[in-house]
């Protein structure tokens, strides 16, 4: 209940304050606490749509309402359920708060009923000081708003539960939509479309870019909620007034579409609207990316007979660019080729300055980059040392996938060896003769990078692995210029099971067995193999044999019978 304060009422004779308390009575049922207690009647929407039965809404008690501006006393318009507060002071001391009533009247006491619906606040204030300056010289008027009023508006079509809905001045379109459950079909988040031939005639999607509001005077205003969505801007959505009525309609599938792509932040289809131009809808698409070719812009668009297309060539920074836009027209933004491409390489291991460092497309040379990185440190092993390479080049090999999904025993000889060296080799592996380069100076063996290139130079590794049929397998520290004997040697020399003659030397670079070699030198990161002897069945031997003399016998015998 809102409460009537009165300084001084001593000056008023008895019937004026009889006068007085019928018209706080008359003010405290016309307040909005006293309105919201009864419910909205239902209504017929038949003018908007007529396939989904009308619901009924109860106006709820307004305790705040969030406002997205300040309240413009000049464009602000007064209806029935507004409340007043009315300040005065010198020869008529008081402050009221009053309540617009259903006929447009604010009842003022000692003063009487004024008119202010229908006019905005600056105006009302000034009608009401008017008044009372009839009544009361010397008195100062100040008039603001207390509290807004609640009305009633109307929402049908492609919604989800259409029917009459609780409202203020400041409430706006897309509010109610949300308050009725939200647009048709805005479940499947069908705002822009890569392509729109997916959707079938039964999908039924609301339109978010033509929603009606009729007003009650006549006229007719259109939301665009999309671009609202999109760019923020609240005069694509427009606050509610009292009686307004709401229709959405249906979007129509397939056709009254427009769609931008290439070089936009959001390309897609999108539903058209009129008289929307081509920075409209560049705007829907969240506007150009950098790679865009402002000068470079095609419109395809529909002939006459809706059939055949014609193409129109589009420079952004022109001065007439801003064309209209018609249905399903198709707007094709270019991309500048290379546009800020970003090439470089990262440098691992024992350089000075690892990292990553920028390079010139097939221009930039390794050696110059291991300039820039510092060199090499003292610990550099370039030996070890591998470029990779992964790049669009880089295909899968179909033939290498169909021997990994077989078994060994069905592969012939030629499929196995082939199989074994795809396994042992590293995808992206380039062929460097780092030695050969930055040792013995020799700049033939350079090599240009390029992007996503990754160069790799571990520590030396001084020791050698050695593993197999010896006394005491393990890892020996490397000593320069010694061969696989004397390694051997050092783990306690072969087992007794050891093949003395099938001894493997494991590169530590490339990983490629060699048969090992007297004299052959072992580098740092080597493995030495060792294998064990083969086990021979002398009994299995002879029994063969036996078979296969009978076998002979049995031969010759059915010859020399043939022949006689």
């Amino acid at each position: 209940m809102e409460i009537i304060k009165f300084n001084n009422l001593d000056f008023i004779s008895g019937r004026a304050k009889k006068a007085v308390f019928i018209a706080m009575a008359v003010i405290i049922m016309n307040s909005p606490g006293y309105a919201q207690k009864e419910q909205i009647r239902s209504y017929d929407l038949e003018n908007l749509q007529k396939q989904q039965p009308i619901t009924t809404a109860t106006i709820p008690a307004s305790e705040k309402v969030l406002l997205d501006k300040k309240i413009d006393p000049k464009t602000y318009m007064l209806g029935p359920g507004d409340v007043l507060s009315v300040f005065t002071w010198g020869n008529y001391q008081g402050q009221h708060t009053l309540t617009v009533s259903p006929e447009g009247m604010l009842l003022i006491p000692e003063v009487g009923p004024i008119e202010v619906s229908g006019y905005t606040l600056d105006k009302a204030a000034d009608i009401i000081s008017s008044n009372i300056l009839e009544r009361y010289r010397n008195v100062e008027t100040a008039v603001s708003l207390v509290n807004l009023r609640v009305f009633k508006v109307y929402i049908g079509g492609a919604v989800m539960i259409p029917g009459a809905y609780a409202a203020t001045p400041v409430t706006r379109v897309s509010e109610i939509i949300e308050t009725s459950g939200g647009f048709l079909g805005a479940e499947e988040g069908i705002n822009y479309r890569s392509d729109y031939r997916g959707l079938r005639s039964e999908n039924k999607i609301a339109s978010k870019r033509n929603v009606i509001v009729f007003r009650e005077n006549g006229d007719r205003l259109k939301a665009d909620i999309l671009r609202f969505e999109v760019t923020g801007q609240t005069k694509y959505n427009p606050e509610l007034g009292n009686g307004d009525k709401i229709f959405v309609p249906l979007q129509e599938l397939g056709i009254n579409l427009y769609g931008i792509f290439g070089a936009v932040k959001n390309p897609g289809y999108c539903e058209y609207s009129e008289r929307d131009s081509l920075a409209d809808l560049i705007e829907l698409a969240h506007g150009l990316a950098l790679n865009a070719d402002s000068h470079n812009v095609e419109i395809v668009r529909f002939h006459s007979d809706n059939r055949s297309t014609y193409n129109i060539n589009v420079d952004l920074t022109s001065g007439n660019w801003n064309i209209e836009l018609r249905r399903d027209d198709r707007i094709f933004v270019k991309e500048i080729q290379n546009f800020h491409e970003k090439y470089q390489i990262r440098l691992v291991g024992e350089f000075e300055f690892p990292g990553y460092y920028a390079i010139a497309q097939d221009s930039t040379w390794l050696s110059d980059i291991v300039k820039k990185a510092g060199g090499f440190t003292d610990l550099a092993s370039l030996q070890e040392a591998e470029m990779f390479r992964v790049s669009a080049e880089e295909i899968v090999d179909p033939e290498f996938e169909r021997l990994k999904n077989m078994e060994v025993a069905d592969m012939s000889e030629s499929e196995y060896e082939y199989f074994k060296i795809k396994s042992r080799s590293r995808p992206g592996r380039v062929s460097v003769d780092f030695l050969g380069l930055f040792i013995e100076e020799d700049t033939t063996k350079d090599f240009i990078l390029r992007d996503g290139d990754v160069i790799r130079v571990p520590r030396k590794s001084k020791v050698v692995n050695v593993i197999g049929e010896v006394s005491n397998p393990g890892i020996l520290s490397y000593v320069s210029g010694m061969d696989y004997r004397f390694y051997i040697n050092r783990v306690g020399g072969f087992s007794d099971r050891a093949d003395r003659g099938g001894v493997s030397i494991i590169d530590g670079i490339t990983g490629e067995w060699q048969k090992a070699k007297k004299g052959k030198v072992v580098r740092a990161g080597d493995t030495i193999w060792i294998s064990e002897k083969k086990k021979r069945d002398y009994w299995g031997f002879i029994k063969d044999t036996l078979v296969f003399v009978g076998n002979l016998a049995t031969v010759y015998l059915v010859i020399q019978q043939a022949t006689k």
